[in-house]
């Protein structure tokens, strides 16, 4: 209700990305971790995401799931289903999943043409 006494608010503008075909990698290394993950099931999916959040305005979120209600582009990677939420895609493709072994253990670490920053974990980027 306006009540005529206030400036009225402009309207807030959303931009929406538009969505990309991702194309994105993986390595030998980060293909034989998923294999250990999956072994023999290929009924699950690596679903690739991305958070808002981390010290640099986004976070990568990797999980392996049956299905998802997230509407995603659906790839196959070295026999592995891949799923990219479409919102994200454009903040996904070209990237590349490597595993490293790191002394505290290891982990997947990703490879991103499209950030313009990270930070020095390499969980976040801007």
């Amino acid at each position: 209700m306006d009540c005529g006494t206030c400036e009225t608010t402009p309207t807030i503008e959303l931009n929406v990305p538009d969505e990309v075909d991702v194309n994105l990698t993986m390595t030998d290394k980060a293909t034989d971790m998923l294999s250990e993950a999956f072994g023999d099931d290929r009924s699950h999916a690596l679903l690739v995401g991305v958070l808002s959040g981390g010290c640099s305005g986004y976070m990568y979120d990797l999980q392996i799931v049956e299905s998802t209600e997230t509407p995603c582009q659906e790839l196959n990677i070295k026999g592995y289903r891949v799923l990219v939420p479409r919102a994200s895609s454009h903040l996904l493709d070209g990237i590349e999943i490597d595993y490293v072994d790191r002394l505290m253990g290891g982990g997947f670490k990703i490879s991103n043409p499209n950030a313009s920053a990270s930070c020095g974990c390499g969980e976040s980027f801007a």
